[in-house]
């Protein structure tokens, strides 16, 4: 059984702020994963999807994790998005933040061709496994297969831990189908197990998981403490959970990263926050308008929780 180091609970998959060129700021990246865990975040995800991890080069992304770790942040309440479309570079970045004492890393199943063989994915994951080489490596599958079209399958996990106990931690599920999320905590209760959507929070923890990796964290992180906390204390918790699903469903009305980008440049009053790397693209004048009436709704149930 791995001893994951990694908190369960409440974890952003953080969004990634840029310099003027266009790279990850990483005193800003900084001080916005202090902010996350000091307003209810057990922990956060580094160059995840959210974080326009696949956009960055490995000089970028090691770079910007090293400038959060000595700004004081605890590694070990960090997962870092360690997928790439070289193995080699898969491997460097998972090396690296691994080195670094992360909780561990959150790896992708390589989606570049069509279909893989089961046999493909297990040797893929095997062979960073042994790249790394590493008692400390702690491994997370992502499974998301509206976007990389390529599911991680039950086999591919079952195989892996029996093989590599010590280094295989748990799972991150973001396919949205709330069956396969409660397969997985049935089937791996040793593993931790991730929903990445707050609409699912309430039911994975009754399931036996480990809490939501969830790109809407960044604005909802006390609410959705909220959640766990009522869970914790058998408290009433429908109507926090209530209002968390809808303000995600609201949210999903809008292209995700530049969304939440412009919640936190009106929010802080930092309109270089709004910066995205392409292909991704600010919002346009009529998505500000309908976010706008979103805004303040939004930050009033926040700071209605930090309360």
């Amino acid at each position: 059984m791995s001893s994951s180091s990694l908190p369960s609970g409440v974890l952003a998959a953080s969004l990634t702020p840029l310099d003027t060129n266009g790279s990850p700021h990483g005193p800003a990246l900084a001080e916005h994963v202090n902010i996350l865990l000091d307003n209810g975040c057990d922990g956060v995800l580094l160059f995840g999807t959210t974080g326009e991890g696949l956009s960055f080069s490995v000089e970028e992304r090691s770079r910007a994790l090293e400038t959060v770790i000595e700004s004081g942040v605890p590694p070990n309440r960090l997962l870092v998005g360690t997928g790439a479309l070289a193995l080699p570079d898969a491997i460097q970045l998972s090396t690296h933040a691994t080195e670094n004492g992360v909780g561990g890393v959150l790896v992708a199943p390589p989606f570049h061709f069509i279909d893989p063989a089961e046999d493909g994915l297990l040797a893929t994951y095997e062979r960073i496994i042994a790249g790394v080489d590493s008692p400390d490596l702690r491994l997370y599958f992502y499974h998301y297969p509206n976007l990389t079209d390529v599911p991680v399958p039950f086999p591919v996990i079952e195989t892996l831990y029996e093989r590599y106990p010590q280094r295989v931690a748990g799972i991150k599920d973001s396919g949205n189908e709330w069956d396969h999320q409660d397969a997985l905590c049935s089937s791996f209760p040793d593993l931790q197990v991730f929903t990445g959507s707050e609409r699912h929070l309430t039911p994975l923890l009754r399931a036996g998981g480990a809490g939501c990796i969830s790109a809407t964290v960044n604005v909802t992180a006390p609410l959705a403490q909220q959640v766990v906390r009522d869970w914790k204390t058998d408290a009433q918790f429908a109507s926090t959970q209530s209002t968390l699903t809808e303000l995600r469903t609201r949210l999903s009305q809008f292209p995700t990263i530049p969304a939440l980008k412009q919640l936190i440049a009106w929010r802080h009053d930092r309109p270089e926050w709004t910066r995205v790397r392409p292909p991704q693209a600010p919002l346009d004048d009529d998505e500000k308008n309908r976010l706008q009436s979103l805004h303040e709704t939004l930050w009033a149930e926040v700071d209605q929780a930090l309360a």
